[in-house]
């Protein structure tokens, strides 16, 4: 059976598949094929498709200017919230949870409640779903050594950068590698060895000078005063934690699959993106282009807003709505009281 798709250019040069109904977004997904093996996929819808995958905190520079703020507030304010034992990541998705921009990312598992989130909201914008296949080395649980060092960013102050650490912990580093090779070398000097054995003898401390300096580069990253300010947070969170931060794991985003813990996030089949940074506090770290997933390998998948609210009505048959996605009470009240409203 031939599948019917329809494509379209957008104003911004870039390719686009339109989503009609669900129909059509099943034949969208269908076009798409299966993950890779040792990838796993997820999907984040949105409203608005000038959004792109960026967590809340990151789209007011005040906000990031403020999160550690933001936070501190939060616990102060509202305690009866939150639980003694949870970790700091918890305490993110709690706020994320709540409305609180933080530099948590919703993703979901499940396709169609994807739709639901690009097809509601921003009634007068296209909205947009996103497809996600990520290496399951990128996907780790909210216990993770990882996960405890990227949330505990949230709460250091905005002017937090790993530029000059990682800088000076490079040159000392650099030079402990110089004086070892220096050392090693000067046992050659007259020798009356093979040109090959001594060819061998150099290279091999080559590799123990590179081996050196790695070491010697992560253990004066990690005495810096504002990594040591770091690990303090993280070992809040978990005591056992070794005091060993690599550079490279601030820099990144994981995918988080969360705790079950709560009735929104089992109904939304939901995870997260938790956001590093990209050397300073203020700037994201990037997303690996590679995990996004587009039809032909260009096309983004949009649902104009002339379609929402029909997509809408469709999802209800397969009992995807604010009610059975947001369970709460607060959430159901304004949908119960419209129901008996003149």
């Amino acid at each position: 059976m031939e599948i019917s798709i329809r494509f379209e250019d957008s104003c911004n040069s870039n390719q686009q598949v339109i989503v009609e109904d669900i129909s059509g977004f099943s034949n969208i997904l269908k076009e798409l094929g299966e993950p890779a093996n040792g990838y796993m996929r997820f999907f984040r819808g949105h409203g608005n498709k000038e959004w792109g995958l960026l967590p809340g905190i990151y789209r007011d520079d005040n906000l990031v200017r403020n999160e550690d703020k933001i936070i501190k507030d939060a616990l102060t304010y509202c305690p009866d919230y939150f639980r003694p034992s949870d970790t700091l990541f918890e305490k993110l998705a709690r706020l994320q949870h709540y409305g609180y921009a933080t530099r948590l990312l919703d993703l979901t598992s499940n396709a169609l409640v994807s739709l639901y989130f690009a097809a509601s909201g921003e009634s007068n914008k296209d909205g947009e779903i996103i497809v996600l296949d990520i290496p399951k080395s990128a996907i780790k649980y909210d216990d993770s050594d990882t996960v405890a060092i990227l949330s505990a960013l949230s709460i250091r102050e905005s002017g937090f950068n790993i530029l000059s650490p990682r800088r000076e912990a490079r040159q000392i580093a650099e030079l402990s590698g110089l004086s070892f090779a220096k050392k090693e070398q000067q046992n050659f000097i007259g020798s009356r060895d093979s040109a090959e054995h001594i060819e061998a003898a150099l290279h091999q401390i080559d590799i123990m000078k590179e081996h050196i300096v790695e070491q010697e580069y992560i253990k004066h990253f990690n005495s810096n005063n504002e990594i040591i300010k770091l690990l303090h947070d993280i070992m809040k969170d978990k005591p056992y934690f070794k005091p060993i931060i690599n550079p490279e794991d601030l820099n990144k985003v994981l995918c988080i699959r969360a705790k079950l813990d709560n009735y929104r996030i089992m109904r939304q089949q939901g995870c997260f993106l938790l956001f590093g940074i990209n050397e300073r506090k203020n700037e994201p770290a990037c997303l690996n282009d590679k995990w996004k997933k587009f039809l032909d390998n260009e096309y983004r998948i949009i649902v104009p807003k002339e379609n929402k609210e029909k997509i809408l009505q469709e999802l209800r048959a397969f009992a995807i709505s604010k009610q059975t996605l947001f369970p709460e009470l607060d959430m159901q009240a304004q949908d119960i009281m419209n129901k008996y409203k003149s």
